[in-house]
């Protein structure tokens, strides 16, 4: 089993997702590594010896993206942006705001077009971010918890 999985590397790969790539845990060593999906795709799809073009800053992930592929069992993908549900997030912190003027606003702006960046722009003319990145941290936290026992991975 994973030795010495940090969750605050669990935590870092959830706050710096993208749809472009991916992340795993790797059961062996405790590390989370990330990478494209378009590197993994190639990964899949290639032969043992073909390796694709590549620039000398895509070696190392096409390494890791090989090892995903041929040790699946060693891997363990972390929840997706569309596993974390930041709008369910947001609408948990809009409960925990005192004034009620601003906790009403804030739900307003999280619904509709443009919600993520109408919502960021209330925080900030409030000057609320720094407590939305606190409850958002925490939030995640206890997601990368979660899916930690849920797979059976000791953490700390």
């Amino acid at each position: 089993m994973a030795a010495n999985v940090l969750i605050k590397d669990i935590v870092d790969a959830l706050e710096m997702q993208f749809e472009e790539s991916a992340s795993y845990l790797d059961l062996d060593s405790g590390q989370v590594e990330t990478v494209s999906r378009e590197i993994l795709r190639e990964a899949e799809e290639s032969d043992d010896d073909e390796e694709p073009d590549l620039l000398d800053w895509q070696e190392d992930e096409w390494a890791v993206a090989k090892l995903i592929v041929e040790n699946s069992k060693r891997f363990e993908r972390l929840p997706s942006q569309f596993d974390i549900h930041e709008w369910e997030i947001m609408r948990e912190f809009t409960d925990t705001v005192k004034s009620s003027k601003i906790r009403e606003e804030l739900r307003d702006k999280i619904h509709g077009r443009g919600a993520f960046r109408a919502f960021k722009d209330a925080l900030r003319r409030h000057r609320i971010e720094q407590d939305w990145y606190t409850f958002r941290d925490e939030a995640l936290r206890r997601i990368a918890i979660e899916w930690c026992e849920e797979i059976g991975v000791e953490w700390k």
